[in-house]
């Protein structure tokens, strides 16, 4: 049976939430990126569509800015008044932490792993600029830091919380997009899009939530899931297998994802995590001249220079529309300028 958009929307309305995103995010046309590609001599589908998830509006915008109405929500729930992440330099999860604590006013630690000596700027900056103290750490010694932060607070009177030790924090993303899922339907009905439509996007919850809500709303939604750092496909599909599972259950929801819902390219992540290869430069230059459109280098680039390259290679189906979700990223643009200048 066929899950309802009401069912959805009442089960997404009984969880706490803290508002933090202007929501809904535009749908729009990317025309001329589609004709720049005519131009190449490359055959493209009718409609070329793009999520407009960096205009969230929080602290430069992005996807995760609908994960963590959630996240802070769950914090204050638990009646925490500080909170400890950990993660990388670049993380565009730790500026929306930051951008949530001081919105919530929490306290914010963020231990920020490996590229100590990296200039502050990019999302650290904006961390910094929003009241978060800032631990630099190379990676090995990221959990001790965070420890000996907890006891420190925990000694003062504190109720400190460490972020990545919370299983809530790997399915509150699944769930912001099943919301989106809604929003999409009713921006295609509104567009009088029909057939099959591919969303194009990042390994990662987001393009994972998506196929999921289609899944038990029955819609032909496709999804494919570009790698943007070195990981196996096998363990990210058996994760999220295992996240639309528990999603499935909290919402009543009929069926999780299963290794055949996404489709998974490995082979425009580039060199590393955080270190673009050429194609994403010019993914990110091409979209900008075409569109007016900024990309980030560490993710929604290396997203875009995949969709660009399937589609040269003629590998793409020209009667599917293409839905290019703007996860967002854009403060990392800044800590990769010197690939920019000539």
């Amino acid at each position: 049976m066929t899950i309802t958009r009401a069912h959805i929307r009442q089960k997404l309305g009984e969880l706490p939430r803290f508002r933090l995103s202007h929501l809904n995010t535009p749908l729009e046309p990317l025309d001329r990126l589609r004709q720049t590609l005519i131009d190449e001599g490359v055959s493209v589908p009718n409609r070329m569509l793009v999520k407009r998830d960096d205009t969230t509006g929080l602290a430069f915008g992005g996807n995760k800015g609908r994960h963590f109405e959630f996240e802070i929500a769950n914090i204050l729930e638990g009646g925490y008044d500080t909170v400890i992440n950990i993660n990388h330099y670049h993380s565009n999860q730790a500026r929306f932490i930051a951008a949530g604590c001081a919105k919530a006013g929490l306290k914010y630690h963020i231990v920020s792993l490996d590229m100590v000596t990296a200039p502050l700027t990019g999302n650290l900056l904006l961390c910094k600029l929003m009241g978060a103290e800032i631990h630099r750490t190379p990676a090995e010694y990221g959990r001790e830091v965070a420890e000996k932060i907890f006891a420190q607070v925990t000694a003062q009177g504190g109720k400190p919380y460490i972020l990545p030790d919370d299983p809530f924090v790997e399915i509150m993303g699944t769930i912001g997009f099943l919301e989106t899922g809604l929003e999409l339907e009713q921006q295609l009905e509104t567009a009088e899009v029909e057939g099959a439509v591919r969303f194009w996007g990042l390994t990662g919850r987001s393009i994972a939530g998506l196929r999921f809500y289609a899944k038990n709303r029955g819609l032909d939604w496709r999804a494919t899931a570009v790698q943007y750092s070195p990981g196996n496909v096998e363990d990210f599909l058996e994760v999220t297998a295992s996240r639309t599972g528990q999603v499935a259950e909290m919402f009543d929801l009929e069926i999780g994802l299963d290794e055949t819902d996404l489709t998974v390219l490995e082979d425009y992540r580039g060199p590393a995590y955080g270190v673009p290869d050429d194609r994403t430069i010019e993914a990110i230059l091409m979209v900008g001249k075409a569109e007016g459109l900024i990309l980030d280098p560490n993710y929604t680039g290396k997203s875009m220079s995949g969709l660009i390259g399937e589609l040269r290679a003629g590998r793409i189906d020209p009667d599917e529309t293409i839905c290019f979700i703007h996860s967002g990223g854009l403060p990392q643009l800044f800590a990769h300028v010197d690939r920019f200048v000539d």
